[in-house]
């Protein structure tokens, strides 16, 4: 299992996805032609550890995606947070 962050910087947050998330597309999104005016995808990592890590070093709130909804996401974001 593979994980990507996008990183939003208009939006000002940072969020986790599973690589296979219909929004994350593998790192691609739901616009895989859409320049970098807003943000940009970070991964992939071969774990969530390497994946919390990048989004907390875009300084932006960090979160799980809503549609994907890796538990272990929430449950490490709440213990770390």
């Amino acid at each position: 299992m593979t994980y990507h962050v996008y990183q939003n910087w208009t939006k000002h947050k940072a969020r986790v996805h599973f690589s296979h998330c219909s929004y994350c597309n593998n790192g691609k999104g739901i616009h895989p032609n859409a320049g970098p005016d807003n943000g940009r995808w970070h991964g992939p990592f071969a774990t969530l550890c390497e994946a919390l890590q990048v989004a907390q070093m875009t300084g932006e709130p960090v979160s799980a995606c809503k549609r994907c909804q890796p538990q272990s996401v929430s449950s490490r974001l709440a213990q770390d947070l």
